[in-house]
């Protein structure tokens, strides 16, 4: 049986990632901060992996197979793994966010560009520690490693909330803002389960697939696809209101790119060597739904509707 350490293992895509390696038959030993974690896993340890110490005794007594990072965002996390990892296969828990402006192109997994240099000693933003995570694996040759690059995640117990920002929108029967000229892309979204799956198929796949880098998502749904999938699901009109990218509040539509960013998000790297399909869009929908309609979240950025009913009467 393979030994899955999952660092981070009780958060909101860990959770779905333990879930499906449990459904294929891998121990999973889950990692979190908290002594009584919420998730679904075999067995759990306390780790505050900032603590190197803490992390190589965990790593020494677990043994692991694979270790699934699911929390790594700058550098010295992936180098601190990477010092105490014998044997096993490091998956890390990447982001699309590492892809550089692209200009309309789609973000294929061979545009990420490796950085140059020494690693920096500050902290670096979300996206930049993430490219460093990335370059720093493929700097080695001693560990074998496969990295997943989740898009914006949908699911019930989202922590950031993006889906709901929608879902109250189109619940209060008001305009819906999305960027004009990015509104029919393909976006740059996907369902947890799906990246579940993809992260449990990079834990148990074959050596084929190290070395490799996966896109995971929906694939060729829009912005407005999923909007008016919604809107049809919660029995109300889309009344989608396209406004120029440059002059959308992000917190509004936090689903849209502009027309300087990625122009689709490529999946056929993973449906080719990870058996990768992605869910539909209504099975997405009647998993968050109910989540949505029970817990009743709030956006932030919905604080701030009466000056987007007013931008939105300048372009309807």
């Amino acid at each position: 049986m393979t030994r899955c350490l999952v660092i981070g293992g009780a958060g909101f895509i860990g959770t779905a990632a333990c879930k499906e390696l449990m459904r294929r038959g891998v121990e999973v030993i889950a990692t979190s901060r908290s002594e009584k974690p919420y998730g679904t896993f075999t067995s759990h340890r306390v780790l505050d992996r900032g603590d190197e110490d803490a992390l190589a005794h965990t790593l020494d007594e677990v043994q692991p197979d694979v270790v699934l990072d699911m929390v790594a965002y700058q550098g010295r996390h992936v180098a601190a793994v990477l010092r105490h990892l014998r044997g096993a296969r490091y998956v890390l828990t990447s982001t699309g966010s590492v892809y550089p402006q692209l200009d309309g192109r789609p973000a294929r997994e061979e545009e990420f560009t490796v950085q140059e240099g020494m690693l920096p000693e500050e902290d670096l933003d979300y996206a930049n520690g993430k490219r460093w995570c990335e370059t720093l694996l493929v700097r080695q040759s001693e560990v074998p490693w496969v990295a997943v690059r989740p898009p914006i995640v949908i699911g019930p117990g989202d922590p950031t909330l993006r889906v709901a920002a929608y879902l109250q929108r189109i619940e209060d029967g008001g305009p819906v803002l999305v960027a004009k000229e990015t509104a029919d892309w393909p976006a740059v979204i996907g369902w947890v389960r799906d990246v579940g799956f993809v992260l449990a198929r990079a834990v148990t796949g074959g050596s084929e697939v190290e070395g490799r880098t996966y896109n995971v998502g929906f694939g060729d749904v829009s912005v407005r696809g999923f909007l008016e999938a919604a809107a049809a699901a919660l029995g109300k009109p889309a009344n989608l209101v396209e406004i120029p990218a440059a002059e959308l509040p992000w917190p509004a539509s936090p689903y849209s790119v502009g027309p300087d960013d990625l122009g689709s998000y490529p999946i056929d790297r993973a449906r080719a060597d990870l058996g990768f399909e992605p869910s539909g869009v209504g099975d997405c929908l009647a998993d968050t739904l109910p989540w949505y309609q029970s817990a009743r979240p709030s956006h932030k950025g919905y604080a701030d509707r009466q000056q987007e009913l007013e931008l939105a009467g300048r372009f309807a």
